[in-house]
């Protein structure tokens, strides 16, 4: 969760400011993929949380912060 909440985890697009050559959409969809968009925005990520919510009543995050805030409540 920390590297999440940081924006360190290698997403394509962290990958492309290193340099890496290769394309920066996401496996799951058409979209650019970032950490934003793969925990929270990617239609995959949607649905998963709406399993999450269903099953756990847990609400969606709308945001990284959010999810990292959530989280650290949850300690």
């Amino acid at each position: 969760m920390w590297f999440v909440h940081k924006q360190v985890i290698l997403t394509k697009d962290n990958l492309i400011k290193r340099w890496w050559v290769g394309s920066s959409r996401c496996c799951f969809c058409v979209h650019d993929e970032t950490i934003q968009h793969l925990f929270i925005e990617c239609p995959l990520a949607r649905l998963l949380w709406r399993t999450i919510h269903i099953a756990f009543n847990i609400n969606p995050p709308t945001s990284i912060e959010g999810l990292f805030r959530t989280w650290l409540a949850g300690i």
